[in-house]
């Protein structure tokens, strides 16, 4: 089974003593949120453990600010599970659902008429996220969130040409798809600082926020390669592999274990110049804050993904992965 594959991160593994707190307060407010009116979704729902996940991506996150975290995430996946159904190969349709989620952006937090609940719940999040943020950091997580939603469209148009993305393309799109960029900026945001557009200039950096989403996204696609090959999905990185090695499931998953330690590999050294650079400067705390978030990142994701029932147990491929459609308004 996919998931028994062994990985060996050098990460430590922590996570917050307000699991099981975030964990009540996450159902709660899917409920307020109109995300979980049938009971075969909220089983679902509780299945994924989306504030498990996100106590071990940023374990020293507690209340409010670790709610904020689950909550954006809970909307990411229930927007994937929208089109993990009959949307899956209908681009048009994709696209135009899609378009109210980047609406709620560019009016800074304010859903189009008769949006459908799951907008609403993002557009609750992002009033969130958008508070005390600084004009050039919510512009970043801006452009993340919109990479997130729109390569879902991207993603359609690839099933309804029946089209198998070669390896370069595959990353090009699932650097976008995974969601892991938007998700380091809600990490900064449950910390309470802001990384600058300068400390992202730096080559090193860019490097290793690229190391971090090739790592959280390929252990993910290892994990659910079952579930998208059942539904007839080309956008995972073991069947990419399988496809362009012709040697099966065991020889591909033995690449991508040896791509994951050399990645960790390059990303240690790079964090050992980082910091080995000499005395800190003016973003000396954000530099070490934010390797820190990306290291917690890479372990928590592994640490919840190992047991996740979302993989474990997968909706069987003849229905759909979330009953309720989220996306009409009423």
């Amino acid at each position: 089974m996919p998931q028994d594959t062994v990985f060996h991160l050098p990460f430590t593994v922590e996570v917050s003593p307000d699991v099981d707190g975030a964990r009540r307060r996450s159902l709660d407010w899917a409920r307020r949120r109109g995300l979980l009116t049938h009971p075969v979704d909220e089983r679902r729902f509780l299945r994924w453990d989306i504030a498990g996940l996100m106590a071990a991506w940023v374990p020293r996150a507690i209340g409010p600010p670790l709610d904020l975290a689950v909550d954006a995430v809970v909307v990411a996946t229930a927007l994937d599970d929208q089109f993990d159904g009959p949307l899956a190969d209908r681009p048009d349709l994709v696209a135009a659902a899609c378009r109210d989620f980047t609406t709620v952006i560019a009016t800074g937090g304010t859903p189009p008429p008769r949006a459908g609940a799951l907008v609403d719940a993002f557009a609750d999040v992002w009033r969130r996220l958008a508070r005390d943020a600084s004009p050039a950091w919510l512009t970043r997580t801006g452009r993340y969130w919109w990479w997130y939603v729109m390569a879902y469209a991207e993603e359609a148009g690839n099933r309804a040409r029946r089209h198998a993305p070669t390896r370069a393309e595959y990353f090009a799109l699932r650097r976008r798809s995974g969601f892991v960029h938007a998700m380091l900026d809600v990490s900064q945001k449950a910390y309470g600082f802001e990384a600058p557009d300068g400390l992202y200039a730096d080559a090193s950096v860019q490097r290793m926020l690229l190391i971090t989403a090739d790592v959280v996204d390929t252990l993910n696609d290892v994990h659910s390669v079952e579930k998208e090959e059942s539904r007839g999905d080309p956008h995972n990185l073991v069947l990419v592999v399988e496809r362009e090695q012709g040697g099966g499931r065991e020889a591909a998953l033995a690449e991508i274990q040896r791509l994951v330690h050399e990645w960790c590999a390059e990303f240690e050294a790079l964090e050992r110049t980082l910091r080995g650079g000499g005395p800190p400067g003016p973003d000396g705390t954000a530099t070490a804050l934010l390797v820190d978030t990306l290291r917690t990142a890479m372990s928590g994701y592994l640490h919840w993904s190992r047991a996740c029932l979302r993989y474990a147990r997968p909706v069987p491929a003849g229905e759909p992965a979330f009953v309720t459609d989220l996306l009409t308004g009423p």
